[in-house]
Parts: C-alpha cells; sequence; structure tokens
C-alpha cells in the first residue's frame, strides 16, 4: 500500500507507552500531517516496516538504551534510505552527537518532557521526509531517462536502418517498389517518436490533483478507444484525486490493451478494490484504489513482470509502449500497478494507493 498523499507516516519507538502516548499526541498536534504509530521495541517497528508504508522513524530514549543507537542502527541496516530521527533524553556532548550520526541517525533532536521541543521535533520529520522524498524522486526521474535513452537508441534504430537500406536499393536498382518500404519504415519512426514523448511526459510528477469522477471518465475513455463489440462494465462510484490527463490516458491505454488482446468481444470491468486495514493507524486510513480486468486470453504468468517493461509487446505492430505509460503515469501519481489473473481469467490491472477525494 502507498501513503495518503501529503501525509507522513512515522514510526515512534520508546520504551515507556506513556511517554510515547503523549510524545505522538504532541507531535500530531504540532503538525497535522503526521500519523504516528508508538511501539515500545525495535522488533515491533521492523514488523510495521515490513509491512506498511512509513516515511521517519524515531528513536527515543538514551543512546545506551534499547530504543536509543541500537534501535538506529538496526533499522539503519534493514532501510538504508529512511529517515530516522534520535530524539535522546538527555543533550548530547559533540561526540555523542556523532556517535548518534555514525549509527544512522538523520538527525538528532533531544526529547524532554516539555511540550516547547515538540515542534522542533516535528520539523525536523518534516524536513527529512522532504529530503528523502526529494532524493527518491530524483532517483525515479533518473531511471526514467535511462529508459528513454534506451527505448530511443534501441527502438528507432531498426526503422530508420530499414528505411536507409530501401532508399540505397532504390537508387542502385531503380525500383520505387523500395521507396514505399522505406516510407513505411519512416511512418513507423513516426509513430515510435510520438509515443515516446508521450511517454517522457506521463512520468513526471503532477502538481494540483483534482477530483475525477472514475466512472464519468472511464466511459469517456472507452468513447475514445477503438472497441468494436466490445463490452464495458463500470462498477465504481469513487472519486478520486488525480490529474485528469494523465488518468485518462492510463485508462485509454488498458482499455486498448484488452480489446487489442481480447478481441472486439470481450467484456472489461473496472471496479474498486476494497480498502485493506492493518493494525498500524498510518496504513488504517488508505484506500487500496480500483481494477481494470477483462475476460480475454490474459497475460502468462511468467510474462507478468515484464509487459510494463519499455518496448514489450506481442503484437509486431505495436510500438510497446502502452503499458509502460500506464506505469509512468500511476508512478507519477505516487500509485502502485501491478497485473494478475483476472476472476474470469483475463488480465487484471490493479491501481493501488489512489486517494479518495471525498
Amino acid at each position: 500500500m502507498s501513503r495518503v498523499r501529503g501525509s507522513i507516516a512515522v514510526v515512534l519507538v520508546a520504551s515507556t507507552p506513556d511517554r510515547a502516548a503523549a510524545l505522538r499526541a504532541s507531535l500530531e498536534r504540532a503538525d497535522d500531517r503526521l500519523a504516528v504509530e508508538p511501539v515500545e521495541t525495535v522488533d515491533a517497528a521492523l514488523g510495521i516496516l515490513g509491512d506498511s508504508p512509513v516515511d521517519c522513524l524515531v528513536a527515543v530514549g538514551r543512546p545506551s538504551e534499547p530504543t536509543g543507537l541500537p534501535t538506529v542502527e538496526e533499522v539503519r541496516d534493514r532501510r538504508p534510505a529512511l529517515p530516522i530521527v534520535f530524539c535522546p533524553d538527555e543533550a548530547l556532548d559533540p561526540s555523542a552527537a556523532a556517535a548518534a550520526f555514525d549509527a544512522g541517525a538523520t538527525d538528532v533532536a533531544r526529547a524532554s518532557d516539555g511540550s516547547d521541543r515538540t515542534p522542533v521535533i516535528a520539523r525536523r520529520i518534516s524536513n527529512a521526509v522532504a529530503s528523502a522524498r526529494a532524493v527518491a524522486e530524483a532517483e525515479r526521474q533518473r531511471d526514467r531517462l535511462e529508459g528513454f535513452v534506451h527505448g530511443v537508441s534501441h527502438d528507432l534504430r531498426n526503422p530508420l536502418n530499414v528505411a536507409q537500406g530501401r532508399l540505397d536499393l532504390a537508387r542502385s536498382e531503380g525500383d520505387l517498389a523500395h521507396v514505399d518500404a522505406a516510407a513505411s519504415a519512416v511512418d513507423r519512426t513516426l509513430e515510435l517518436i510520438t509515443d515516446l514523448l508521450t511517454l517522457a511526459k506521463q512520468g513526471e510528477q503532477p502538481g494540483e490533483l483534482e477530483p475525477v469522477e472514475l466512472s464519468a471518465l472511464a466511459d469517456e475513455c472507452w468513447a475514445n478507444v477503438a472497441t468494436g463489440d466490445a463490452t464495458l462494465v463500470v462498477d465504481t462510484d469513487r472519486r478520486i484525486l488525480a490529474e485528469p490527463g494523465r488518468l485518462k490516458r492510463l485508462l485509454e491505454n488498458l482499455f486498448g490493451n484488452s480489446v487489442e488482446h481480447g478481441g472486439d468481444e470481450v467484456t472489461v470491468v473496472v471496479g474498486d478494490i476494497s480498502p485493506m486495514y492493518t493494525t498500524t493507524r498510518a496504513a488504517a486510513v488508505l484506500p487500496s484504489g480500483f481494477f481494470v480486468e477483462d475476460d480475454g486470453p490474459g497475460i502468462p504468468e511468467d510474462e507478468r513482470d515484464r509487459v510494463f517493461e519499455v518496448g514489450y509487446t506481442t503484437d509486431r505492430s505495436g510500438t510497446g509502449f502502452g503499458l509502460n505509460i500506464v506505469s509512468e503515469v500511476a508512478s507519477a501519481h505516487g500509485w502502485e500497478v501491478a497485473v494478475s489473473e483476472g476472476s474470469r481469467g483475463g488480465a487484471r490491472f490493479e491501481v493501488t494507493g489512489v486517494e479518495d477525494a471525498d
């Protein structure tokens, strides 16, 4: 599951339950974006980290206590990129503060019984999470750029080579049939360029999200796709937060994929994925999302990990960017998309981590 957009999920490790509860309440008052889950041991913290999306860990205690630097060290070993704020019960001298950073703390902010320190800790958490998210987004964009460059170099080279070879033959043989083949290769190149430009744009992080009625948009997208005698069933009244243009591209590409592989008589269903709840407060409020599934031939299990790759296609006339664009749109929104077998044996695409507008 993914976090609600804009929220900050925090695990707070403190050996005293009363202290943890008081600090949790104080932090959530100081910053209403914080959703704090208190635990008493590092094992409990690691359990949540393994099951739920967490943005930051806060360790409270003296450096030598189990909830102090030992917790920082163990969590850092398991989660190298997770922001960790260490909150000692006492002021640290320079050498002790250095030891905290050496153990893997992202920041150090002293905890105290008074509430005056809480806004400081809240700011440190917010700053650490903002920095980590910026790094993660930079890495995502770098990976996107590498994939984009690979797609350009690999997928454009083949039709251009064909066009060049055919033009050479036309010059040497004087056969205009080679010119027609070269023109087809150029058309293929232009088609690839269009999809590559779309791919580049869809993966950018959207700005302000808008409430979107999923059922109405699904009907609109269906009308824009060549669906023949295929049938659309929409079983959702969900209003979600999204960038409408990109969500439209995601749905159109999924519909087009179903019709392309399932035929003109395929039935496509759009529906809700029921929310999944865990014991953690941060995850319990998260909506799950929606699915698009069909009753076509489905996708073999050994190919499901590859369908979102740039250039993957089983259709010789396809560009192989349709499902990759779906993945890019989802990732840009902070959603996750996965493929599995549908209830009627076809392909089922699940988009999760979607935030409701209501």
